[in-house]
């Protein structure tokens, strides 16, 4: 015996066909919701957030510290932001960068001065030398050798101090006053 199968009504099949499309989406769905929720549950924890000190050493001999709160997934992805800068230390959740600056400070360039120290050393101070306040000492000038060789307002100029602004001004005055060295090997190290 045969059967002969008759065909589902139209109305069965379309609601067939919706059910289905409804489990597929909301099936599909629910996943990708669960697959979210799972990757932004394991981003969450794989982060951490670590205090960086960063330390910036000028040219004039002053140093300036800036800390900075950053939220990182790993250290390689610190060292990825500070590249550039030399890592130092590592203190639990303290990461230490440094870097060398080859320009004055803000400071040094609104208040810097070269002057003569009180033993006639080639001194950079902060403000006027008068005030004494040192920031670095150079090396020994040849007080009779500078008396003899430049002209008096120059050397007024320089027991009064000579405002710095920039660092060409800083190695320029550096250079000018290592030829009136007592020690010329000092001055040259001091140069490099």
């Amino acid at each position: 015996m045969h059967m002969i199968r008759k065909p589902l009504p139209k109305h069965w099949r379309t609601l067939l066909a919706l059910s289905v499309l409804f489990v597929t989406v909301v099936g599909g769905g629910t996943w990708y919701l669960y697959s979210a929720i799972g990757k932004l549950k394991g981003s969450e924890t794989a982060t951490q957030t670590v205090d960086v000190v960063l330390k910036r050493e000028y040219l004039c001999g002053e140093t300036e510290e800036e800390v900075k709160q950053e939220t990182v997934a790993s250290a390689d992805e610190l060292f990825t932001r500070y590249t550039g800068w030399n890592f130092v230390s590592r203190n639990r959740n303290v990461y230490t960068f440094e870097k060398k600056v080859n320009d004055l400070s803000p400071h040094c360039k609104e208040n810097a001065y070269f002057g003569l120290g009180t033993n006639g050393e080639l001194t950079l101070f902060d403000g006027l030398p008068e005030k004494g306040q040192v920031i670095q000492t150079f090396f020994q000038l040849d007080t009779g050798k500078l008396e003899s060789s430049l002209p008096r307002e120059e050397l007024n100029l320089l027991r009064q101090g000579i405002r710095i602004t920039d660092a060409a001004e800083y190695n320029s005055i550096i250079s000018t006053y290592s030829e009136f060295s007592n020690d010329e090997q000092e001055a040259a190290v001091r140069l490099k």
